[in-house]
């Protein structure tokens, strides 16, 4: 593996992964001294900083970022975790940490998004692009696209969504990146279903099914696809499959929350 190999790839685990947060981190998430923080901001403002003052402060904007993530995925508190991740930008962007600072104003795209604030959404999602080709991060460029297309879809734009699902799509095929892959191919079928291309859609979610059961996918994209699989089959007439899918799709939903996780498909969330 090249150099430029085992950097892509770390640098795309960190802009996949809304991930599940460890118990140590989800305890420390409510544990930043609030006073503390403004002390350390108020200091690198004035140009006073240390380097263990910075460093302390990107710990604390981690924990924040975190929190807010967590309020997203796991407890779907989109106002809070608007706040939150408000709170993180400030932070990084002190910091002059220019890559998190995208990743969090994109993340902030789509929560406005989810509030129904669709030009604030793409201004956002636009300017975290225009950081990320600032630092030729290729990925967060891809990522950033995926979210545009998931804000058309909110806007029922359906060509322009597919327009930026199929960029992005394009993009991780090429890297292998099976995660994100999966998780485009589940917004490919909703957004084909809303435009009556069924046979599209179907063609897709083959293609996804083995993906799906690869060891280590996250929960997120598993559930996404059962539901829009299950979808799927209600369209084309074939209850029996939709049904299984279902069950399938149930299971897990009972299965995480033994574990402590409020799940849920987006897709399930845009037919409130």
């Amino acid at each position: 593996m090249t150099n430029n190999d085992a950097t892509m790839k770390h640098l795309t685990f960190i802009l996949l992964f809304i991930a599940s947060l460890s118990a140590c981190a989800q305890n420390s998430a409510n544990n930043v001294d609030e006073k503390r923080m403004e002390a350390l901001l108020s200091k690198i403002r004035l140009k006073q900083a240390t380097d263990d003052d910075k460093k302390e402060l990107q710990k604390m904007a981690v924990i924040i970022q975190n929190k807010g993530q967590d309020q997203d995925e796991n407890q779907r508190q989109y106002k809070k975790s608007l706040a939150t991740i408000d709170k993180a930008i400030v932070l990084f962007d002190a910091l002059d940490d220019t890559l998190n600072v995208a990743n969090n104003r994109k993340f902030k795209g789509y929560l406005l998004g989810r509030a129904g604030k669709l030009t604030e959404a793409k201004n956002e999602i636009e300017a975290a692009i225009d950081l990320y080709r600032i630092k030729n991060m290729n990925a967060g460029v891809a990522v950033s696209q995926f979210d545009l297309a998931r804000i058309f879809e909110f806007e029922n734009k359906t060509d322009s969504a597919i327009y930026y699902a199929d960029i992005s799509l394009s993009y991780w095929k090429s890297k292998e990146v099976d995660l994100r892959v999966l998780i485009i191919n589940n917004m490919l079928v909703s957004l084909l279903l809303k435009s009556n291309q069924p046979e599209k859609a179907k063609a897709i979610q083959a293609a996804s099914e083995l993906l799906a059961k690869k060891p280590q996918m996250h929960w997120q994209a598993i559930i996404d696809f059962y539901f829009t699989s299950m979808l799927l089959y209600k369209t084309i007439n074939d209850m029996a499959v939709a049904g299984d899918y279902r069950q399938l799709y149930a299971a897990k939903i009972v299965e995480l929350r033994k574990d402590g996780i409020n799940a849920r498909s987006y897709y399930e969330n845009d037919r409130d």
